[in-house]
């Protein structure tokens, strides 16, 4: 039930709202957040499970939330110091500093049984299905 959730797009309203506000033809489009946090939604009879990659950032620098069935996941990198170019001799630069997030409808979850952990610059958030959730709150990462 999720996917076909997640899996609906309207591009007509999309592309009337481009037309008549003079965005550009991929101003709605979530592209760009993908290649920035790509992620992976599954569904199976008992849970959720919802894989993100979030490379660079430490355990600490992720916060999780799970509100009114939207799971939402948001990374923060305060600092970012590349020391091996003392004379600030950059000709490219794409890694900084900020903040990203992402959320995804997963309805009736058991918020007491969600379980993230961080590996290797992924995150893996597994949710297991209930029949009616008033459940709400944050999420540690092991």
């Amino acid at each position: 039930m999720a996917r076909e959730m997640m899996n609906r797009h309207n591009e007509d309203m999309f592309d009337a709202m481009n037309d008549w506000f003079g965005f550009p033809r991929n101003f709605f489009n979530d592209r760009d957040l993908q290649s920035i946090m790509p992620a992976d939604v599954a569904e199976n009879d008992q849970n959720y499970t919802v894989k993100v990659d979030l490379p660079g950032m430490n355990k600490d620098q992720i916060k999780l939330n799970y509100s009114n069935g939207i799971l939402t996941v948001a990374g923060q990198r305060e600092t970012f110091v590349d020391k091996s170019d003392k004379d600030k001799h950059l000709i490219h630069q794409e890694r900084s500093t900020g903040h990203v997030s992402r959320s995804f409808r997963l309805p009736n979850v058991q918020v007491s049984e969600i379980h993230a952990s961080y590996n290797d610059g992924v995150l893996t958030v597994t949710l297991p299905k209930q029949t009616a959730s008033t459940d709400n709150g944050a999420i540690s990462i092991d």
